[in-house]
């Protein structure tokens, strides 16, 4: 059945095409979170390997397991794609792709243990004034320096400094009772 779908879709059948994306989806999300752990670029890859396949179509090679096919696909270009991201941190490398795959239910836990980690930091950041927020965005998510903050704030570098010192503070001060107790 699937290789006569495979075959439809290299015959340009848009019908084939939506069958095995139907059939096939839930399967290569599974594999592929269970591979890397990121629901987002797992998504990503998913529907940018179904692209590829519809734009290629007629170059796409005859196949007979094509559920292993799109895994094999999927798998290499969840690499390709981790491989060029680069605002992974050092600490977050365990949900990269590794040789030994976690079990599903595991990912799922460490998911949802990312999102309560990130709801204590929105409520931390709550914590903060408006203008400290500001400044600690244009610190850490946009890499800016304390002169360029200074520029774009009509401030001094200094200033600008005791703010992000006096933010750092309060977070950490909220955090750690969150972390530790």
């Amino acid at each position: 059945m699937e290789d006569q779908l495979w075959d439809a879709i290299r015959d340009n059948d848009k019908e084939a095409f939506t069958l095995l994306y139907k059939a096939h989806y839930q399967l290569l999300f599974a594999e592929g979170f269970r591979t890397c752990g990121n629901k987002d670029l797992v998504k990503d890859c998913i529907h940018e390997l179904f692209l590829e396949i519809w734009y290629n179509r007629h170059k796409l090679p005859p196949v007979q397991h094509v559920g292993a096919y799109l895994k094999t696909y999927l798998r290499r270009k969840i690499q390709r794609e981790a491989g060029k991201l680069q605002h992974y941190a050092v600490a977050d490398m365990e949900t990269r792709i590794t040789e030994t795959e976690r079990p599903y239910e595991e990912l799922l836990i460490l998911m949802q243990s990312k999102k309560e980690m990130a709801d204590k930091v929105r409520a931390a950041m709550q914590q903060l004034s408006q203008r400290q927020i500001e400044i600690i965005r244009m610190k850490f998510f946009e890499n800016k320096s304390y002169e360029e903050i200074s520029a774009l704030t009509t401030t001094t570098p200094r200033t600008i400094y005791n703010q992000v010192y006096d933010s750092l503070k309060i977070l950490r001060k909220c955090l750690r009772v969150v972390l530790f107790f």
